[in-house]
């Protein structure tokens, strides 16, 4: 499954950048074994700023454009937030490719081939210098050769890149250039993926709030008392984990997934928060 962590919607909130930074510090070290289980848990998509135009222009809030990029989710534009059109293209994808099947490896009781045991110190993708390609190597070399295009060559700039058949249709990423009612003709939507069959695991977008202090978390509201308490449990075992957060300070109001911006009029419905969860059902 696919932990998606982003930062910097918001030009301005520079602590997320230094939090996503320690992150990053944290996830990369090689002989820690929590970090090693992580990554045989998870693959981590990284994106470190979202906005870099509002960031170069020292923008508080907006984009080059003068648009909230954080409020453009459930509908992003690719020319004109194609940032956030790529991270929800991203997110989607994962959704249904990244699943775990049934008769998956539980990664609690499975040790990698690659390894001799569940810990080392070592990562089990990392090759030995000089050694020869380990197996997935070979696999990720053969899936980028050009053997793997159609046709066994890259599309050139002026040709659109081959669209592979898709075993999932209702995939939110389509090629550019057809209109939306065409598309819904030809490939007509799949079976939703249930949220808890998801491959996005955890979906975590860095911010920084200019009158609250330490850290705590914003999370949506869900109609199920057991899927609440599943959402409420994350941070709460961040707090037990760490004394710099402040569970209490943590909103999980049906309100705050709708309020409104004081400027101007804005949902919050159009956050990533929000509408990534309306997308796919997630619970974090």
């Amino acid at each position: 499954q696919v932990f998606f962590l982003s930062s910097r919607v918001h030009p301005g909130e520079t602590p997320s950048s230094f939090v996503f930074n320690g992150f990053l510090d944290f996830i990369l070290r090689e002989e820690d074994p929590r970090a090693q289980m992580l990554r045989r848990m998870f693959v981590f998509k990284l994106v470190p700023m979202l906005n870099p135009d509002g960031v170069v222009r020292g923008h508080y809030r907006t984009d080059s454009r003068g648009v909230n990029l954080n409020r453009q989710y459930l509908q992003p534009d690719a020319e004109l937030h194609p940032a956030v059109f790529g991270a929800k293209a991203v997110l989607l994808y994962h959704h249904v490719h990244s699943r775990v099947l049934p008769g998956a490896p539980d990664w609690r009781t499975f040790v990698s081939p690659l390894g001799t045991s569940v810990l080392g110190t070592r990562a089990p993708n990392q090759r030995v210098r000089g050694g020869a390609l380990c197996e997935l190597e070979k696999t990720n070399n053969t899936r980028n050769s050009r053997r793997a295009w159609k046709g066994g060559a890259f599309p050139s700039a002026t040709q659109e890149p081959p669209v592979p058949p898709s075993r999932d249709p209702g995939v939110w990423i389509v090629a550019h250039g057809r209109p939306a009612e065409q598309r819904q003709e030809e490939a007509p939507l799949a079976e939703p993926v249930l949220p808890r069959d998801s491959g996005l695991a955890y979906y975590v977008d860095l911010h920084g709030h200019a009158s609250k202090r330490g850290c705590f978390m914003y999370g949506n509201s869900l109609s199920d008392e057991s899927d609440q308490v599943e959402n409420m449990l994350f941070p709460k075992l961040i707090s037990l984990n760490s004394p710099h957060f402040d569970f209490a300070g943590c909103n999980f109001s049906e309100k705050n997934m709708y309020a409104r911006d004081r400027r101007d009029g804005q949902s919050k419905e159009g956050s990533g928060r929000v509408a990534i969860h309306k997308a796919l059902g997630i619970i974090h």
